[in-house]
Formats: C-alpha cells, sequence, structure tokens
C-alpha cells in the first residue's frame, strides 16, 4: 500500500497522494477577470450600504432565506415549491414531523448560523482561516434528526471494499467515483484545509475561494449524504467572512436555474485537471463570477421595489390624512395591493373585496374614485390593466 504523501508543486498547488485512491492536486487552476470582480465589489458594496431600514432588511431577509433553503434543496432533489418551502419555514418547528420537512428547518438553522459568523467589514481580500470543524458543524446541522439511513452526523464515509459511492451521471458530464476508504478521505480534508488556508490562497478574491472550496469539497465528498448542500454552505460561510452579506446563499437560486451547467462543471473541470489542461478551473470560476453578478443585482432590484413601496405607502397615507383621496379610495389600493394579478376597471369591480366596499353604492362612484387615484398619480393604466404606481 502506497504512503500518504504531499508536495507543493508551487505556492498555488498542493499534490497529494493518497493510499487507495491515487493523486489529487489542489490548484488555483484560473485567472479571474479582474474587471469583473471589480464590478461584483462595487455591486455588492452597495448592496451591504442599503438603508438600514427595519422593514427592507426584514424583507430581503426572509426572502433570502426562503429561497435560499428552496433552491439547494431543489438541487438535492426537494419536491417542494418555493412557496411551500415559506409555509413551512414559517411554522413552529413543533409542528413539523415529515423528514423532509425537517431537511428545510436544518437548512434554515445552518444559514442562521452560518449568519452569525458574518464579517461586517466588506473585505474580498482578506481571507479568514476555515476550520475542518466548520465543515463538521455545517453537516451536523444539515442531518440532524434525520431518518436517511446510514449517514451517521458528521461522520466521514469509510468505504467497505464492495461499496461504491458516485458522484454525477451521463446527463452531468459522467459518472466519478470519489475518495472510498476514511484514511484517504481525512488525509485529503486535512490538505485541502492546508491548502484553502495557505498564503497564496487564503488572500485570493473571496469569490475565487470560496468557488474553490466548494468545488474541492465536492470532490473529496467525504460524507455519505448531505455533501452538496455542505459544499454549498461551505461556501457561504466564505464568503459571509469577507462581508458578501445574503448573496452568499442568494446564489443557490442561480445554481438551482442552471442546474444542468452546475453539475456538468464539476465533471468538466475535473476531467481537464486530469488532462492537465491550462487552468481547469476557469469554467467554474467564471460560472460563479456571472451568477454573482446576477445575483447581487436582483437583490438591488428588489431592495429599490421594497423602498419605492415603502414611500409609496407613505404618500398614500399621506392623502388619506390630508383627505386629498377618500377612506374608501384608499381602500381600494389595500384590495389591490393583496392582488396576485393586474385587472381593468370593469375585472377589479367584480372582485369580491370591491363588491363588498361598494355594495351601497353605484357603479359610477367606483369609476370616479378610480379616475380619481389615477388623477393623483396612485395608479396608472397600461394596456387596459390598473396597475399600483409603485
Amino acid at each position: 500500500m502506497a504512503e500518504h504523501a504531499k508536495e507543493w508543486l508551487d505556492e498555488q498547488t498542493l499534490r497529494v497522494m493518497t493510499y487507495r485512491s491515487g493523486a489529487f492536486t489542489f490548484t488555483l487552476g484560473c485567472l479571474p477577470d479582474k474587471g469583473l470582480l471589480n464590478r461584483i465589489d462595487d455591486a455588492q458594496l452597495r448592496f451591504n450600504k442599503t438603508p438600514k431600514v427595519a422593514e427592507i432588511i426584514d424583507e430581503i431577509q426572509d426572502r433570502v432565506l426562503v429561497s435560499s433553503v428552496y433552491s439547494t434543496n431543489t438541487i438535492e432533489g426537494g419536491e417542494f415549491s418555493e412557496e411551500e418551502t415559506s409555509q413551512i419555514l414559517h411554522t413552529t418547528p413543533k409542528e413539523i414531523q415529515k423528514s423532509a420537512e425537517k431537511r428545510l428547518f436544518n437548512l434554515k438553522d445552518a444559514l442562521l448560523w452560518v449568519n452569525q459568523r458574518r464579517n461586517p467589514q466588506f473585505e474580498p481580500m482578506l481571507g479568514k482561516p476555515f476550520s475542518l470543524a466548520d465543515a463538521s458543524q455545517l453537516h451536523a446541522l444539515v442531518s440532524a434528526g434525520l431518518n436517511e439511513g446510514h449517514n451517521p452526523v458528521g461522520q466521514f464515509r469509510n468505504n467497505e471494499k464492495w461499496q461504491k459511492t458516485y458522484v454525477g451521471n451521463v446527463e452531468s458530464g459522467g459518472r466519478y467515483q470519489p475518495p472510498k476508504c476514511l484514511e484517504d478521505i481525512e488525509y485529503l480534508l486535512e490538505a485541502w484545509i492546508e491548502w484553502l488556508n495557505s498564503p497564496a490562497i487564503i488572500n485570493q478574491h473571496v469569490i475565487v475561494r470560496a468557488s474553490l472550496a466548494h468545488y474541492y469539497f465536492e470532490l473529496i465528498h467525504p460524507f455519505w449524504d448531505g455533501n452538496g448542500r455542505t459544499g454549498r454552505l461551505i461556501e457561504m460561510l466564505i464568503f459571509e467572512q469577507s462581508g458578501y452579506q445574503l448573496s452568499s446563499s442568494a446564489i443557490w437560486h442561480y445554481y438551482q436555474k442552471n442546474i444542468h451547467e452546475y453539475f456538468a462543471l464539476f465533471n468538466h473541470c475535473r476531467k481537464q485537471a486530469k488532462a492537465k489542461a491550462p487552468l481547469p478551473n476557469q469554467p467554474f470560476i467564471d460560472f460563479v463570477m456571472e451568477g454573482m453578478l446576477q445575483t447581487i443585482n436582483e437583490l438591488h432590484d428588489q431592495c429599490n421595489q421594497l423602498i419605492g413601496f415603502l414611500l409609496y405607502q407613505g404618500s398614500l397615507n399621506t392623502a388619506k390624512f390630508k383627505k386629498v383621496i377618500s377612506e374608501r379610495q384608499f381602500n381600494v389600493i389595500m384590495v389591490m395591493m393583496g392582488l396576485s394579478d393586474f385587472y381593468s376597471p370593469a375585472e377589479l369591480l367584480r372582485t369580491a373585496q370591491v363588491k363588498a366596499l361598494y355594495s351601497n353604492l353605484t357603479d359610477r362612484t367606483f369609476y370616479r374614485d378610480i379616475q380619481s387615484l389615477l388623477d393623483n398619480g396612485f395608479l396608472f393604466e397600461q394596456d387596459g390593466k390598473l396597475l399600483l404606481a409603485i
């Protein structure tokens, strides 16, 4: 049996020889676009400076929590819709009995655990040391209380000779057999931590370091189950430690939307490295950078919508107080805020809520009220439909 051994080929590359799984190389393997990284940093920094209005912060955090839990769970085959995920996460844990629902609460607990370790300073080029204990803790959080067969919480795989573990499928570029025995897995994880915390890697831009931490963790695939969820949480923790707030997990929605490319890139980069291609990790880094820019821009859009909504509500309340609009007209707007679709004036009049408001009044009164709301800029009409002027 070969001896465990490792060698630094250069300051960015650590080559590891295992007992039974052959050679394994950790390397930077990319040349990220600095201009794009600067754009992403600028977008994140502006997002971090979003006005600290409780209504905005609480709403955005809740949206990101639900979306992140839904996305990472769906990537692993979860069947709950985003709406169902939200409903479950907003119930009390005592009401949860099914393992599928417990898995969502575990993910919520893991996200909150990471958020508690958030760096309030924006330091994308100043990494914090990552520990193996953090990875084990994250796996313990996502796996707690689940009856999923042979998946000891926080314990690494140790395949018997007859046990085969495969990652991936034909659709994602092929199947990969990760390291099998406990000795190899433990040695590779120690080497992964050493490489991740080495001077040349720890001070790489956080997008590069977090992405590669995620990538190599998935290649080692140390647990029987929960590796995908744990790997994305590891990536999230490294992002949060450098001040990438909320986008750290919101990017999982991008992974879920582009799930085939996400999975295929793990195989593609692994094969590129095996073929000794230059910059084998570049495609995965490019994918994450594009996803992060899209994610942060979407967070900006959500914040702007919420700010607009708060300003709209303030103007509406002022108009009612000053009797620019009537109580009834104000209530029409309240009804429209609760509707999930857009209506023409005639269609709006036929809704149950508006019918109740005008039960003792004529249709002409309703149309006069709508015209008043249009004239005062609280509504506008587009393609025959009434829209809130937010």
